[in-house]
């Protein structure tokens, strides 16, 4: 995947598309003449994007980043961000509860936060080209400088939160789409695409805007967890810096408040469920929102005890099975590669089992007891086959991308440790 970010670089295809079909919708010109490396002009100053500036750039190497060559003139801009921001702050939104009491210092610092031209534009071409990316964009400047906020942090660290929450997902814009449709799961190849765009945000801010590292550092961070179980680079504990803390927890807030039912209660629990995952002091404001709430779960849309008790037995099973595997296997003679991915598996699974106990499942309730349970209960039960199964599979596509570096045989004899993490019906 190659960015256009220095140059004599080409134009990254998905971005120079994505800019294209903003264009149609919104003024988006040439801010200087845009040159290929041998000095050739292909499109003049203040002349807009078009389908044939797409034609015309393919394949041809530039003098300068395309990104820097191009202005959004009506797209996303502090005063939108402002509507935008009050909007949520009307709306029943469940994260309205949380944000309302920092409403008047994100105020404040919104009306200062730089908005670098680069940054304008890549939000703007998301804004146009997929549905709910501003919102979301919105969502997560908000969350993030409201948690900041409620620490009592400068009005300097309130605008860096919030920047961050509204970048963090800038580098997708170089993404294929293909990738993006989160309703589906990504095989290896979409996953290995999809990781990453935290990186990409990383090295667009710090290559073409003058944004403090610090912003640049959290963004890539947003996918990162404390205990190496998160993406791109797969940092633990001290690694992460204070922004990407905030932005990770952000992130999985707001890939719970679309839910139709208990929102908060599920990304509290997303943030509870394995211990050591997210840092405890800015994971607290969302988890004492959901408690503050008090949703109601009567109304929540819940599995047959049959059906509920047959999926966690499968994934005690699964953790057993695979559990027993990575010992013997770490017991036996290996290479230092092989040693790394079998270690690792071990740490990951008996994280995922400390969970398992925490949540008070060593006796596995029958369908007949499931039936009786109340809904509370019932609805924490499947939120934790939810989100365990969710880190089955992504120990699942782990377990493959660290497994690329092996020879063909020794892939062989590992295949069986994360072939079964995925034979639940």
């Amino acid at each position: 995947m190659h960015l256009s970010l220095s140059p004599g670089s080409e134009p990254n295809p998905h971005a120079l598309a994505a800019l294209t079909q903003a264009g149609e919708a919104c003024a988006i010109v040439a801010s200087q003449d845009i040159v290929d490396a041998r000095g050739i002009k292909l499109w003049a100053r203040g002349q807009p994007v078009t389908s044939s500036l797409h034609q015309r750039l393919l394949d041809r190497r530039l003098q300068q980043p395309l990104e820097t060559c191009l202005l959004a003139e009506n797209g996303v801009t502090l005063f939108s961000l402002m509507h935008e921001l009050e909007e949520l702050l009307a709306s029943h939104s469940p994260l309205v509860p949380m944000l309302r009491p920092w409403a008047s210092a994100m105020t404040e610092q919104l009306k200062q936060m730089p908005l670098h031209s680069v940054a304008q534009l890549l939000l703007s071409t998301a804004a146009v080209t997929r549905a709910g990316t501003l919102a979301h964009a919105v969502a997560g400047m908000a969350l993030a400088g409201a948690m900041v906020a409620s620490r009592q942090g400068s009005a300097q660290e309130i605008r860096l939160a919030m920047l961050g929450g509204l970048l963090h997902d800038i580098g997708e814009v170089y993404l294929n789409p293909l990738f993006l449709d989160y309703t589906q799961a990504l095989d290896i190849l979409g996953h290995k695409h999809l990781i990453v765009h935290p990186r990409i945000a990383q090295m667009l801010l710090v290559g073409l805007t003058n944004y403090p590292f610090a912003l640049s550092r959290g963004i890539a961070e947003h996918h990162e967890r404390l205990d190496r179980s998160g993406y791109p680079a797969r940092l633990s504990g001290d690694d992460l810096s204070t922004l990407g803390r905030v932005l990770s927890v952000v992130e999985v807030t707001l890939g719970s408040v679309s839910a139709p039912h208990a929102p908060l209660t599920r990304a509290s629990f997303a943030l509870r469920v394995v211990p050591g995952e997210f840092d405890p002091d800015w994971a607290s404001f969302v988890c004492d929102a959901a408690r503050a709430a008090n949703e109601d779960f009567e109304a929540e849309a819940q599995p047959a005890a049959v059906t509920l008790a047959a999926q966690l037995a499968e994934i005690d099973r699964q953790l057993m099975a695979a559990r027993d595997l990575a010992q013997e296997l770490s017991e036996q003679r290996r290479t230092a590669a092989v040693t790394e991915v079998v270690t690792d598996a071990l740490k990951r699974l008996d994280r995922l089992r400390v969970a398992w106990n925490a949540l008070g499942l060593w006796g596995l309730p029958t369908a007949e007891a499931m039936a009786q349970v109340p809904a509370a209960e019932r609805l924490e039960l499947q939120l934790a086959e939810g989100e365990l199964r969710h880190r089955l599979r992504a120990f699942h596509r782990e377990c493959l991308l660290l497994c690329e570096r092996l020879t063909e045989a020794e892939k062989f004899r590992l295949s069986p440790l994360w072939q079964g993490l995925l034979d639940a019906p």
